[in-house]
């Protein structure tokens, strides 16, 4: 190979690690089960605003916006919307009143599914047509069913994970088509004050 090759190639790997490096905390994953559950009991979704956008005295008071996107287990989203949270901001969501209350596909709401959430600028701040920015903190409460008729719940922390370009525009697109198919349907809540 000549050296203008191996330049070419070293320019190349570098500009890929960067963009992942830009994309590798904007994305993130978590799941919730056992939602129709005959305790009626709820999970939660718990966001934080980190305030590395600027503080809750700054223009704009460091508002990120935390896009989600709710999938059922067949792969299928059937709700999504944009929240904004301020710098040092906590946002509390419900699985059953606020992100699982409005599905594309009709009640009863899907059992168990996928939980997304991208951050996305408070300029932006719209589901549809994101534009990432680091970066969110969020963990989901889960009701588990170790023994029949008996519920406990767990916590963990979303997981990041590199967000593609096939991923960020499928997002976007799914989530505009969620939102035009469902006249109404398949938008999510921001919590009681959203």
């Amino acid at each position: 190979m000549s050296i203008r090759t191996l330049v070419c190639i070293a320019v190349l790997a570098l500009a890929v690690q960067v963009c992942l490096a830009q994309t590798s905390d904007v994305y993130q994953l978590n799941y919730y089960s056992n939602r129709n559950n005959s305790a009626l009991a709820d999970q939660t979704v718990r966001l934080v605003n980190p305030g590395t956008e600027g503080t809750p005295l700054s223009s704009g008071h460091g508002t990120i916006c935390a896009d989600i996107y709710v999938f059922d287990a067949t792969q299928e989203m059937i709700e999504c919307c944009s929240c904004p949270i301020t710098a040092n901001g906590l946002l509390e969501l419900s699985i059953l009143q606020d992100l699982t209350q409005n599905p594309l596909t009709g009640f009863p709401a899907p059992n168990s599914g996928v939980l997304k959430i991208l951050s996305d600028s408070r300029q932006n701040c719209n589901e549809t047509s994101p534009a990432p920015t680091p970066k969110l903190l969020a963990w989901a409460t889960h009701l588990q069913q170790p023994v029949v008729g008996t519920f406990v719940t767990t916590e963990d922390a979303f997981l990041f994970s590199p967000l593609s370009d096939a991923e960020f525009s499928f997002l976007g697109q799914a989530c505009a088509f969620v939102q035009y198919l469902g006249s109404g349907k398949g938008v999510c809540r921001c919590g009681t004050g959203g």
